[in-house]
């Protein structure tokens, strides 16, 4: 039987761990995963503002017959506006999301730089070993996301950006 899988975001100081397969995830200033319009990222007079990182693993309900491999991410590369960018990192470990989050980009690296042609490498070899559930005896790396906005940014909603977690299942 496949495995099923489902993307988690993390928060909280434990962490603790919530369900946005399929799901919208809003990119604000406040360590939840709440639909809200609490805590928006505002447009600044100069300079940049950014949003508290966003936390991502895959984790699985059911674990794979054989293994999953190869995880990988992209995204579909619509434009959020002008001055508005989402940074995507890599990071071994977890770090609760803070106003700290505020003074300095996760990264330079454009989510849009990658693509289904040319997917972030999250973990090249084993991620699930047969039957295995939860996130994965391997180090499966978190998945850091940060919306930046500029000051020449369009105010109001932006366009929905999808991401993509490709594997391969063995």
């Amino acid at each position: 039987m496949a495995a099923v899988v489902q993307v988690r975001t993390y928060h909280g100081a434990g962490p603790t761990s919530g369900d946005v397969t399929n799901a919208t995830i809003r990119m604000k200033r406040a360590d939840d995963d709440t639909q809200d319009a609490a805590a928006p990222v505002p447009i600044p007079s100069a300079g940049v503002a950014r949003s508290w990182r966003k936390s991502l693993k895959i984790y699985a309900t059911t674990g794979p017959d054989n293994q999953l491999t190869n995880l990988r991410i992209y995204s579909d590369g619509v434009s959020l506006g002008t001055a508005t960018t989402i940074w995507i990192a890599l990071a071994s470990s977890y770090t609760q999301a803070s106003s700290a989050d505020e003074s300095a980009a996760i990264s330079a690296v454009d989510v849009d730089t990658y693509t289904s042609v040319s997917p972030l490498t999250i973990q090249a070899g084993e991620v699930l070993a047969a039957a295995e559930t939860g996130d994965g005896d391997t180090g499966q790396d978190f998945v850091e996301l940060q919306l930046e906005i500029g000051s020449t940014a369009v105010p109001g909603n932006s366009a929905e950006k999808t991401l993509t977690y490709q594997w391969d299942e063995v």
